[in-house]
């Protein structure tokens, strides 16, 4: 269909308004409620997630939108620590609510590499959701900055299940997604979280890599480095 990708950000610009008047009211309830039961409290923050989920899915309509158009990267110098740290900061209220601990590497202070910041954002939002719905309870998702070879990267791991050597080939693809919902155990089997992820870093200007580093979940996202 010729207008499919300006109907999908037609739709997600749709979707996205209402919505934050939604979020704004949860938000305005949760600031002036006084002497609440927790079931309440909880239920409002439930609330509040789930409109920052939507959010998530709504953007990653505008991502498979721009992906079917086939669009073409807009590159600019983007600090991967500044970039993961607005990434972590997205994902508090549902790392919180998990009680899940998020962590960048003190390590590095990371580099500039030349991407699409939106789209690098993207990537990042889907694989930070894509750690926090399968870590433990209690469970550390860690970023780590890192550079190699002319190429910035950020490394994901988390202490979830780790996806099968025999599937790490096809984990960002639509058919690796259609042979997924058929598996009861699959690590990507519910949503398109890591196939949005694969899109939106491609439209950055990265890509990713899956794998496992010491018995935990491990996504690579590598773009060039920007050179001032």
């Amino acid at each position: 269909m010729e207008h499919l990708p300006e109907l999908m950000a037609i739709l997600a610009h749709d979707m996205r308004n209402p919505l934050a008047a939604l979020l704004t009211n949860v938000h305005f309830v949760q600031s002036v409620a006084r002497d609440t039961t927790l079931d309440i409290d909880e239920a409002l923050s439930d609330s509040a997630l789930s409109c920052a989920i939507l959010s998530q899915i709504i953007g990653n309509l505008e991502v498979l939108g721009r992906a079917f158009a086939s669009s073409r990267p807009s590159p600019t110098p983007v600090g991967t620590r500044e970039a993961a740290s607005q990434a972590v900061a997205r994902a508090a209220p549902h790392a919180a609510l998990a009680g899940i601990e998020t962590v960048i590497g003190a390590g590095s202070s990371g580099a500039a590499v030349l991407v699409d910041p939106m789209f690098l954002g993207r990537a990042l939002d889907n694989l930070l959701a894509n750690a926090l719905q399968y870590s433990p309870a209690k469970g550390k998702i860690s970023i780590e900055l890192v550079t190699k070879d002319e190429r910035g990267g950020l490394l994901v791991t988390d202490q979830g299940p780790v996806v099968p050597p025999e599937y790490r080939e096809v984990v960002f693809t639509a058919e690796g997604q259609a042979v997924a919902k058929k598996r009861y155990d699959a690590r990507y089997g519910r949503g398109l979280g890591l196939y949005c992820a694969a899109q939106a870093a491609r439209l950055a200007g990265a890509d990713l890599r899956v794998g496992e580093r010491d018995g935990q979940f491990l996504v690579e996202l590598w773009a060039p480095l920007a050179h001032t």
